[in-house]
């Protein structure tokens, strides 16, 4: 869908710091003021993904840019999300992560004192939901914050940028008309240039989560299994050789051809699965997309039996690190089959470090499961600025929600206060 930015052409706005800042409504207008790519950018930062982005028109993109004030040359530019309403994806969806555990921290990590304040606040804020919109997201799909520099000749000093980009936000969602703003998925470097600033400016500053990383050994699965406990190790053994008593095995494509028509109704039914009823040509659009905004980089891992397809992890390849995006299944064939972790884990890593790969980025959710298997946690943070007649309430729920991811975090041995 185009980008909402048709009033905010040619509008900037002082962003303190000897920075300015300003909006632009496509890749290809980025590209005409010298976007170029950056070696070893992540792939949620990069021009192609979100080039992808844009091509959906289920979300309104467009990107902030800070500038230098005396030259008016672009030093960093961020994604946004016009959000208009609760129907859209919760993860990037302000209004609807106040209150929702799943998207912040779980009830079963929160006290019963937690608990019962939180069905206390979720009446009232259900109350004022509706008045959060339209909601301006600065973050991007796959997790991130999505903040990178303009271009690769001289990377700018971060420490202003975090707070700048909230300047910015605040001020175009104003010209928007937006009732609020968030900054999501900061990872701790971001977070550290960003907290003190949010904490003068009221903003509600809350964990979101863990991103989970795995490092890939050189000597693949043996290397990996030799990290866990010999019981832990037998475990996973006989994990994998279910799978394969089962008649799975797994393949490996890249390239824009990796995705095939055995792949469509599994990405379908993991929509389904999570309460998208988008159905096939929803799915097709998709995959035409991704084949022409990131088809090099597209890795595709199946698990098959009998020729048929019944399960894939679709990735992105950056140089030697790894990128999940999605998972989809035929539930009912996988059943007992351990399908999801030999595909996911134990053989993507067997084919990634046969392929050069050394590092996985597996992105937030289903903590526990990444955790047991190895992989390193990153705290993600999300700051919040709420309109003042909404703010008690969601701020509150919101600093229990924190407080629950807290808890769940540290229960893994992680650190996040």
């Amino acid at each position: 869908m185009h980008a909402p930015v048709d009033g905010l052409t040619g509008w900037s706005c002082p962003l303190g710091d000897g920075l300015t800042g300003t909006v632009a409504g496509s890749v290809a207008e980025l590209r005409r003021t010298g976007l170029t790519d950056l070696p070893g950018e992540p792939v949620w930062a990069c021009a192609d993904w979100w080039r992808f982005v844009e091509a959906d028109d289920d979300h309104e993109i467009l990107y902030l840019t800070i500038n230098r004030a005396d030259s008016g040359r672009p030093l960093a530019v961020a994604p946004a999300l016009l959000i208009r309403g609760p129907e859209q994806l919760l993860f990037y969806n302000g209004p609807r992560i106040v209150g929702d555990f799943s998207a912040i921290g779980h009830p079963p990590a929160a006290t019963e004192q937690d608990s019962a304040r939180a069905e206390h606040l979720a009446p009232r804020v259900a109350e004022v939901r509706d008045s959060l919109y339209p909601w301006l997201t600065v973050g991007v799909f796959g997790s991130s914050l999505g903040l990178r520099p303009f271009d690769a000749a001289s990377p700018p000093d971060t420490a202003p940028l975090v707070p700048a980009l909230d300047r910015l936000a605040r001020a175009a969602a104003a010209e928007l008309g937006c009732a609020g703003h968030s900054l999501l998925y900061l990872d701790p470097a971001e977070d550290a240039a960003g907290r003190d600033h949010a904490a003068a400016t009221g903003a509600v500053r809350a964990l979101f989560g863990a991103e989970a990383v795995l490092d890939v050994p050189e000597n693949g699965l043996d290397g990996y299994l030799a990290r866990f406990p010999s019981a832990r190790r037998s475990k996973l053994r006989k994990e994998m050789q279910a799978y394969r008593a089962a008649g799975l095995r797994t393949t490996a494509a890249e390239g824009p051809d990796a995705l095939g028509e055995q792949h469509l109704a599994l990405r379908v039914a993991l929509r389904a699965k999570y309460g998208h009823a988008a159905g096939e040509s929803w799915a097709r659009r998709e995959f035409a997309a991704l084949r022409d905004t990131l088809g090099e980089r597209l890795t595709v891992l199946s698990s098959v039996r009998d020729d048929r397809v019944v399960g894939y992890l679709l990735a992105f390849r950056a140089g030697d690190v790894l990128y999940t995006r999605s998972a989809g299944f035929d539930y009912a064939a996988v059943e007992g089959t351990y399908c999801y972790f030999n595909l996911v884990y134990y053989d993507t890593l067997e084919w990634a470090a046969r392929n050069g790969i050394r590092r996985i980025h597996y992105g937030l959710g289903t903590t526990e499961a990444k955790h047991v298997r190895g992989c390193e946690l990153v705290p993600r943070r999300a700051y919040f600025t709420l309109p003042e007649a909404a703010a008690a309430p969601c701020a509150e729920l919101l600093a229990l929600q924190d407080r629950s991811a807290r808890a769940r975090v540290a229960a893994l041995g992680l650190d996040a206060s």
